[in-house]
């Protein structure tokens, strides 16, 4: 069953929708309408609430001007309370969400034989490291976590943000300043053979380059000139082993990389080979897998539909890579 066509995948859902995923979207779309009441009246309550408290904290600090207090608590307990209204009235968000997912995707990916899903997972770190592609990073957090094998092809695909935290002081205050080093799409592909090096390719920067390399940790390796010259202009390649690196790059393979950015509408693809594995990055500004929303109804399969095309295209890699012939010699 794995090795179903993508055609064939696509002409048995309609049936797998209404024997196993319709009765579970009947039963969230109960849960749903009890999450948007509650969001309902969270955001009515904090309509009223915060522009009361706002009106109470300039009344205070007007006072305070005449009549000043040492170590005053007021004033930050009111700022708390209302970031905690908010973020009560926005909960039944992500709590949603959350519940919705676990309940439904783990019955969706049934479809796709021996896959699983888990809902914020990540890949682990050591890879994601050892793969050099993502930059410099302290904070790490997972969305949609799938895991399985199609045409005999080992894959992981994961969203997953990488954000680089730092905190100041400024007069004595704590501050926290967050920068996201990527946002998107993960994918690691197992490969028929082994290989012995590393091999790295970044999407070109121009003049950005050289401060992007020193970015990344590139230790061992050394820069690789591409056959074509409309990849040499299109990418910057970096690998452990020259004739490895060249065996890896050919001109069909690079020519494949582009249309599967093309397929992605992907601000950028970048990709590393090492360990037997491929790692790929897509950076999108398109939030996938989401089969369901507090604003719509479950019943509406348009979201369902949605998510299917996405995972579709994801397994399309193995496809457009042609990584089930491929066969990497060391």
């Amino acid at each position: 069953m794995e090795n179903r066509s993508i055609e064939e995948l696509k002409s048995g859902f309609e049936r797998f929708y209404t024997e196993h995923l319709l009765p579970i979207a009947q039963v969230t779309e109960k849960i749903r309408q009890k999450y948007l009441h509650y969001f309902i009246f969270g955001c009515l309550f904090a309509f009223v609430t915060v522009p009361a408290i706002i009106l109470w904290i300039i009344n205070y600090q007007e006072q305070l001007r005449n009549q000043p207090v040492q170590d005053d608590w007021k004033v930050p307990a009111a700022y708390f309370l209302i970031m905690l209204i908010v973020a009560i009235a926005a909960s039944p968000l992500y709590l949603y969400r959350k519940k919705s997912k676990n309940q439904l995707m783990p019955e969706f990916i049934k479809y796709f034989n021996g896959f699983s899903y888990q809902f914020e997972g990540t890949i682990n770190s050591a890879i994601v490291q050892k793969s050099r592609l993502v930059g410099d990073y302290n904070s790490h957090s997972g969305d949609d976590y799938f895991s399985g094998t199609y045409k005999n092809v080992e894959m992981v695909v994961s969203e997953e943000e990488f954000e680089k935290v730092t905190t100041t002081y400024n007069n004595g205050k704590r501050q926290e300043h967050r920068s996201t080093v990527f946002d998107g799409i993960l994918i690691l592909l197992s490969l028929n053979k082994d290989f012995s090096g590393q091999t790295v390719v970044f999407q070109d920067k121009g003049m950005l380059n050289k401060i992007v390399s020193f970015t990344r940790n590139l230790s061992g390796l050394e820069n690789i000139r591409l056959e074509d010259s409309i990849f040499e202009k299109e990418f910057e390649a970096y690998g452990s082993n020259q004739v490895e690196a060249r065996y890896l790059l050919t001109t069909a393979f690079m020519e494949r990389m582009l249309k599967l950015r093309e397929a992605y509408k992907a601000n950028r693809i970048e990709f590393s080979f090492f360990d037997n594995r491929l790692f790929i990055t897509l950076k999108t500004s398109e939030n996938m897998f989401e089969a369901t929303s507090l604003f719509k109804s479950c019943l509406d399969r348009t979201l369902i539909d949605e998510t299917f095309n996405q995972f579709l295209s994801i397994m399309a890699i193995i496809d457009i890579l042609k990584l089930d012939k491929i066969q990497y010699t060391g």
